[in-house]
């Protein structure tokens, strides 16, 4: 069983959504081509209308600090931190140099109030204010900062190419002597700043000097200063405090051996074993000589005796030198005892000096006090001094040098072709413009066309299958099909055709449609006219006698005949005569170049066709047809302005309601289902006519594929 193509909305996902534009756009080209071709048409004048914008551009340099020219003198404006960082610094100079203070200057230096071409190229009217003036400038100006760079861009815009470059070098020249004329201003303002300051601070400076002198004279300073004499005091303490404790020490240690003295005094063994007597030369010398002495007497009474006169006088020397020995004991025991008494005194004399020091130095201190407020006065204000007047003179020489940190890389030279108006680009955009405004105007036509667009909305609304779908016969073949009878005999012309594969495929559907009740007998019908009925017609029966049905063709449209002419047949004969009896049945049948194909004719029109085919004696030509004949098939009139079908649908088997595919609207269907089922007639399904093949419309493009296989099968 040939089945009937399923419509895109049973397609799943964004295939169905991707053909159903598509399909949209090819039926609808003519609204988007229009559109799209306005839309060119409309930028392409504009853009030629539009007057030609030359663009000049003038880069100069922005460094943050000015170049040093003379070694440890600072600026006095620091422009900026170093790097180029510091993105808020070059934001600023951007600013600064499309500031209204600059277009003002660039307004004054170009002569741009008398130039009537500026004027007119800005719209600014004849005797503008000069406000008017700068606004229109900085509209057409722009400071563009290169990446990773110092280097900034001043784009002018203009009509005139020259005027362009003229004012972008004008800009540049304007800034620069702008930023030195800043910095200037800020010396000479500094300078006088700090020439005021400079006066004050040398009165100040002559004050706090004079009372550090009046002090220090007071105080018998001039000659050595008070940090000398406490450097001075200090030192006689620490040296005095050192041969205080020396003297000390050495007093006592005499003070230990005078008492050993006084212990000895009256034993002459304890004096010898005193160090300060032990130690003396003169009672070691005396001793000596008398043991040489004792000696000598010893010698002498060994050899002479006691008696001998050399003995005594021996012994005469030993009392000499025993009265000398004590007399020395005694002379060197007084003689310790006057060093003693001159250690005594001179410990004594260092404490009272040391203590007259100790004095002095708290007598310097008590001054410092006073002393150091006056002298850090003196120094602070000498060093302010010194500073603001190296400023001062800083200042001075910054003022004479006309250093800057601004300096033009590029001058700008003459544009030789135009920036807008883009030809190219407006109409690309317009291209782009005109194929959405073209889609959107196609998504609205389509919204706003109420016509049956796919199988399944037909099916719903009618409450009927769709047996089939005919394509436009004017693509059943490869050569376009002009003529009325050779395009309602294609079927049988064109075997092969995809129109003829229709046909059968629709025969088929009839068959198993009702497979317990053959339809022999059925009339084709349309909501109204032009829908392609009679086609329809025409092409159903002959795709039934292919089959091999003896089938009868009858037109019953007896408003508006036209199957006779399809076969070239003459219609002064026909159904309207058999019902008035004025001929037979058999009379009026004719062959037609079709096998097995019978047509009957029309005849002539009737002016009451409703009475005619309510008749008995219709009803009796019907059952003879359906003797003679396997299958009749009835043309009948459309549904809209006759009620010709609702009798025919009573008298046959079924109806097949014929649609136009993009012409029958969704009222004329629903009226002609309506009107068909309170006659009580069957609608056997629908056919929808003149689908488009190529995929262009109404959903109905699953033929297309297969129309090269139908011309070549």
């Amino acid at each position: 069983m040939e089945t009937v193509p399923a419509s895109p909305s049973k397609i799943p996902g964004t295939t169905r959504e991707l053909r159903h534009y598509i399909n949209l756009l090819g039926k609808r080209w003519r609204v988007t081509a229009g559109l799209l071709v306005l839309t060119l048409a409309g930028v392409f004048v504009w853009t030629v209308r539009q007057p030609k914008i030359f663009e000049a551009t003038c880069s100069i340099i922005i460094e943050s600090t000015t170049p040093q020219v003379l070694e440890g003198v600072k600026e006095l404006t620091e422009m900026g931190p170093g790097g180029w960082a510091s993105y808020d610094f070059y934001e600023t100079q951007f600013r600064i140099i499309r500031s209204r203070e600059i277009a003002q200057r660039v307004v004054d230096r170009t002569g741009l109030e008398q130039d009537s071409g500026f004027k007119q190229s800005t719209d600014t009217a004849q005797g503008a204010s000069p406000r008017d003036l700068v606004d229109s400038l900085l509209l057409q100006t722009r400071v563009v900062g290169v990446k990773q760079s110092r280097i900034a861009n001043i784009i002018v815009k203009d009509t005139n190419a020259e005027r362009a470059t003229r004012l972008a070098n004008a800009f540049a020249d304007t800034y620069i002597e702008r930023n030195l004329d800043y910095k200037l201003e800020g010396a000479h303002s500094a300078g006088s700043w700090l020439a005021e300051q400079t006066v004050d601070l040398r009165k100040r400076l002559e004050k706090s000097e004079l009372e550090l002198y009046q002090f220090k004279k007071d105080h018998n300073l001039l000659d050595v200063g008070l940090d000398d004499k406490q450097g001075m005091s200090r030192q006689n303490v620490q040296t005095i405090n050192q041969k205080l404790g020396d003297v000390k020490a050495r007093r006592i240690e005499m003070d230990s051996i005078r008492k050993l003295i006084i212990a000895a005094k009256s034993e002459l063994s304890e004096k010898e074993s005193l160090p300060e007597i032990r130690d003396n030369p003169v009672v070691q010398k005396l001793r000596e000589n008398y043991l040489d002495l004792l000696k000598m007497r010893a010698d002498l009474e060994s050899r002479y005796g006691e008696k001998h006169p050399k003995i005594d006088n021996i012994q005469k020397q030993l009392e000499a030198i025993q009265r000398d020995y004590s007399k020395e004991l005694d002379n060197v025991l007084r003689a310790f005892d006057k060093r003693y008494q001159a250690i005594v005194d001179t410990e004594t004399s260092l404490a009272k000096w040391m203590q007259q020091e100790k004095q002095q130095a708290l007598e310097w201190s008590k001054l410092e006090t006073q002393y150091k407020p006056l002298s850090r006065d003196a120094e602070n204000d000498a060093k302010v001094y010194g500073l603001v007047s190296q400023r001062h003179k800083e200042i001075d020489l910054t003022g004479v040098l006309r250093a800057n940190n601004v300096r033009i890389l590029d001058r700008a030279i003459t544009p030789r072709r135009p920036v807008s108006p883009r030809l190219s680009f407006n109409l690309t955009v317009g291209l782009i413009i005109g194929l959405l405004l073209g889609l959107l105007a196609a998504l609205v036509v389509e919204a706003l066309d109420n016509t049956i667009k796919t199988a399944e909305a037909a099916e719903e609304l009618v409450g009927a299958p769709v047996l089939g779908f005919l394509p436009m016969l004017s693509q059943a073949k490869t050569h376009l099909i002009e003529d009325a009878p050779e395009r309602d005999l294609a079927v049988f012309k064109d075997p092969s055709s995809m129109a003829a594969e229709a046909c059968r495929s629709i025969r088929t559907n009839l068959m198993f449609l009702s497979a317990q009740k053959e339809v022999a007998m059925l009339a084709v019908t349309s909501p109204g006219p032009q829908d392609g009925k009679t086609t329809a017609a025409i092409s159903i029966a002959i795709a039934m006698a292919q089959a091999g049905a003896r089938v009868l063709l009858v037109d019953t449209d007896m408003r508006k005949p036209r199957i006779h002419r399809s076969f070239g047949l003459k219609s002064d004969r026909g159904v309207s005569n058999v019902i008035l009896g004025d001929a037979s049945l058999q009379d009026v049948i004719c062959h037609s170049v079709v096998p097995n194909l019978d047509v009957l004719p029309c005849g002539p029109t009737p002016p009451n066709p409703a009475e005619l085919l309510h008749t008995d004696r219709f009803r009796e030509i019907l059952a003879q047809c359906g003797k003679d004949y396997d299958r009749v098939v009835l043309d009948s009139p459309p549904t809209a302005p006759v009620t010709d079908p609702a009798i025919l649908g009573n008298l046959v088997d079924g109806v097949i309601l014929v649609l136009r595919a993009g012409h029958t609207t969704r009222e004329a269907a629903s009226y002609a289902c309506r009107q068909l089922t309170d006659a009580r007639a069957r609608i056997l399904g629908l056919v929808i006519n003149q689908t488009d093949r190529k995929g262009g419309g109404y959903g109905y493009p699953y033929y297309a594929p297969y129309g090269r296989y139908y011309r070549t099968a």
